[in-house]
């Protein structure tokens, strides 16, 4: 069953400018998220696997983003 918002969101996201802006707004969201982890990990002194773990995990996403 779509709620409202899915529906009014999917309404929206009609438009070729608004649904550019949405994507890339999801798109930098979870590249903080993930800037956010490695950040979290170096400021916890996290085990340095960890940290490459993450930066890795952080470096596979960017790469996906340039194909």
């Amino acid at each position: 069953m779509i709620t409202q918002y899915e529906k009014y969101r999917d309404e929206r996201l009609q438009d070729p400018v608004l649904k550019a802006k949405y994507l890339i707004a999801k798109e930098k969201l979870k590249l903080e998220l993930l800037l956010d982890s490695v950040d979290e990990a170096i400021t916890k002194q996290s085990s340095l696997s960890t940290i490459k773990r993450r930066t890795a995990k952080l470096r596979k996403y960017i790469e996906e983003l340039a194909v």
